[in-house]
């Protein structure tokens, strides 16, 4: 196998180990001999697309869990290396530390709202909900009419498909962190 793709193999078997599995129970799983599938995680042979589909139907797994390369196992983000986005002149800002990813189906965001503004949030997909940890000020949270006041070292947990409004009624800027997970 060449070194592009030798993780495969490698991902491969991490899955199988997890899911405390022998070779035998995995080509029963998956339809793909046992000879090959130890093949693959040695890195001797290179699959076919229609193998690794039978492997990720086997283990239920999406089929990029197969081919993605691994992620380091230690990971600095800083905040000048993410993707700003802002609103309402720059007074909101999202930093996105961590993206989703369809294996974590979650993601992570960092905040700032600045004194006397606030942020009025369309209703997400079903399914989704928010998590959010109040970090320096007070917030005002209206979901779909109903007010909740948020300070420091406070969090609040709710279903993102209705209307939510984040506000900052006082006078320094509100930073929170938001924890978006997207149910399956």
């Amino acid at each position: 196998m060449t070194e592009n793709v030798a993780f495969i193999g490698s991902n491969l078997q991490s899955i199988r180990k997890e899911r405390g599995l022998s070779l035998d129970k995995t080509s029963v799983l998956t339809g793909v001999s046992k000879a090959m599938l130890a093949q693959i995680e040695r890195g001797d042979s290179t699959p076919t697309v229609t193998t690794l589909w039978k492997i990720a139907d086997g283990f239920k797994v999406s089929f990029s869990s197969l081919i993605t390369r691994p992620q380091k196992a230690i990971q600095v983000i800083r905040k000048k290396d993410t993707q700003l986005v802002t609103e309402n002149n720059e007074q909101y800002r999202v930093y996105n530390f961590v993206p989703f990813s369809p294996e974590k189906l979650f993601e992570v965001y960092n905040l700032e709202i600045d004194p006397d503004s606030a942020h009025h949030s369309e209703p997400h997909t079903a399914g989704v909900e928010e998590h959010i940890f109040i970090n320096k000020g007070r917030l005002t949270m209206d979901i779909n009419g109903t007010q909740t006041h948020l300070c420091e070292d406070e969090a609040m947990i709710f279903d993102g498909s209705q209307p939510h409004i984040y506000k900052n009624d006082g006078d320094v800027m509100v930073k929170m962190t938001m924890v978006m997970y997207y149910s399956k």
